[in-house]
């Protein structure tokens, strides 16, 4: 297809790399966010292989971004006893494609870096307030119109674009767990003989407990260390949207009985933020009618952080479309070539994700001591998704522009 004008909803991390990928294809691209200028706050963020060797390829200053993972290290809650080692390693192919894990500034920023150096115009303080797919042309909250040939929504989980796609008002459910995030200086750790190695170690370690897990790993080329916790939530505040910060009194007194590790790193945890966590159902369509508009990343497939893809499957995102665009002939054909290759790949991954909600956080017993055996074997019957390495592998030695390819969808690689 000859070169379009494209107009991107959104400058996350989804909305960049689209812009990104789009440009370099020869596209012109402009980018409307609402944020007056962009944020250097977040946490933690997994860039898997899937990932990584699209970023590397669009000239996205990964190694800049330091913090390789070689696997993930699964312990026991109570007494941090192994129950399993996954490694990365061996995921990393010819392209040297490996596993990251960064904050998620830095990752923004490096995007945002990309995206300016190709010629992406980047306009801030621009919060689209209503569209017209048939034009197709977003309308923003300062009177602004925007048109092009291509709208790509990239605006997150919240859309409002998602809805007039579907004609169905959306949905979330409040699936019973909170989310915390918390980095902590590293050279807290550091003085630490019982601390220290997880700053040093570069895998990621995962506390499996009831009701509850925590993940932690070093970032910043360990400067930092990023903590996930997704546990049982105990409050009633209402509100889907709810997001509250916290101190450490709560988490000492709900992670007391777990090992001192845990405990140390609940007091090191001065503040944080704690929100509810919000499922969407598969979203059945994502090209509006007219074919000149579409939903990418979060706005289509809202991911769970079970299992660290959600930024991965938004990346993936970017890559196909720009590859439909380039194959087919006209706009209709590409938009349509875009959904049916990601959608079948993507809602698989929501299902799996969804699915370990339940894996992480089996109560103590029978069933949580079969899971832990089973946790243990490179094979099939691993209810960690990437425990078996065969499923490993085609998650994450996919190469999304490889479209119409091998691995292109899930039936040929699951």
């Amino acid at each position: 297809m000859h070169s379009i004008d494209v107009l991107v909803v959104g400058a996350g991390l989804g909305g960049l790399a689209a812009a990104l990928a789009l440009k370099m294809a020869g596209h012109s691209v402009t980018i409307v966010d609402a944020a007056p200028e962009f944020s250097k706050a977040g946490a933690g963020i997994h860039v898997s292989p899937n990932a990584s060797r699209l970023l590397r390829r669009w000239g996205v200053d990964i190694g800049g971004l330091r913090n390789t993972c070689d696997g993930f290290r699964f312990i026991r809650y109570a007494d941090g006893k192994p129950i399993a080692w996954v490694p990365f390693d061996s995921t990393a192919d010819a392209d040297g494609a490996r596993y990251h894990i960064v904050h998620r500034a830095d990752l923004h920023g490096a995007l945002l870096d990309a995206a300016r150096k190709v010629g992406c115009t980047i306009l801030t303080g621009k919060r689209v307030v209503d569209y017209d797919f048939s034009v197709p042309e977003a309308r923003t909250v300062d009177g602004s119109t925007f048109g092009a040939d291509l709208i790509v929504v990239a605006d997150g989980m919240r859309s409002i674009a998602r809805p007039l796609l579907t004609s169905a008002p959306d949905a979330p459910r409040d699936i019973g767990d909170v989310a915390y995030r918390i980095t902590i200086p590293a050279d807290k750790l550091q003085t630490d003989p019982e601390l220290s190695a997880l700053v040093r170690d570069p895998c990621v370690t995962f506390w499996c407990g009831p009701g509850a897990h925590m993940v932690g790993h070093p970032v910043r080329d360990g400067i930092e260390y990023n903590i996930m916790i997704c546990a049982r939530s105990r409050d009633s505040a209402p509100g889907l949207s709810w997001v509250v910060e916290g101190g450490n009194g709560e988490l000492l007194d709900r992670f007391s009985r777990w090992e001192p590790r845990v405990q140390k790193l609940c007091g090191m945890a001065d503040k944080f933020l704690k929100w509810r966590l919000c499922d969407v159902p598969d979203v059945p369509i994502w090209v509006h009618g007219s074919r000149r508009a579409c939903l990418l990343g979060d706005a289509c497939h809202p991911m769970l952080p079970y299992l660290a893809q959600g930024a991965a499957m938004a990346f993936e995102d970017a890559a196909v479309l720009k590859q439909c665009l380039a194959s087919e002939k006209d706009l209709a054909s590409a938009l349509s070539l875009y959904e049916q290759t990601r959608m079948p790949r993507v809602n698989y991954m929501q299902e799996e994700t969804r699915e370990h909600q339940y894996v992480w956080h089996i109560e103590d017993g029978w069933r949580q001591a079969l899971r832990d055996g089973q946790m243990a074997k490179n094979a099939a019957e691993n209810p960690v998704f990437w425990g078996d390495e065969r499923r490993r592998h085609w998650l994450f030695d996919h190469d999304a522009e490889l479209v119409g390819r091998e691995g292109s969808t899930w039936k040929e690689g699951a």
